[in-house]
């Protein structure tokens, strides 16, 4: 693998939405585009704050250590609902198209399932987003449905069975 997972503190966290354009919480380099949007860093604390085990608020970053950047990041939308947890990442456009995201999802997908009360790992991506599907499928989420979500339209659902690869 190319990249490894930084998992934030939660003081990290908040530093950081005092102050986003410093990124004081480490000592890493940011590409442009890489920051999680503050709605994560919001919903981190808000489900620390309701009781969350911050194992799975946590925004994770994508860190490139050949050239010392933070590239993207991922985290879990929930704590385990009935043995699955709901993924979401992204990466900065200038590194688009290099397997990056699909080393992230192999990442998340790998930390989700080393905790014993996980079973499955979802996804959901827009139906226009084929390059977000083309990283699912590569990595053995199957498209099990889909919905209509009030802000951001129509959205194929995913999901990873801990028995798959």
């Amino acid at each position: 693998m190319n990249i490894q997972l930084i998992t934030m503190t939660a003081d990290e966290v908040e530093r950081t939405l005092k102050d986003s354009s410093a990124l004081t919480f480490s000592t890493y380099n940011f590409t442009p585009g890489a920051v999680p949007p503050d709605i994560v860093f919001i919903s981190a604390l808000e489900r620390l704050y309701a009781g969350e085990i911050w194992f799975w608020c946590a925004p994770r970053l994508f860190f490139l250590p050949s050239v010392n950047l933070i590239i993207g990041s991922g985290c879990f939308k929930n704590s385990p609902r009935d043995g699955a947890v709901e993924i979401g990442c992204g990466i900065a456009e200038s590194y688009r198209g290099r397997n990056f995201a699909t080393e992230g999802v192999k990442l998340l997908v790998a930390e989700g399932f080393s905790k014993s009360e996980v079973t499955a790992v979802t996804a959901e991506t827009a139906v226009w987003n084929t390059a977000s599907q083309r990283i699912l499928k590569k990595t053995l989420f199957n498209r099990i449905g889909r919905r209509d979500d009030p802000e951001d339209g129509l959205l194929f659902t995913w999901r990873r069975e801990r028995t798959s690869g």
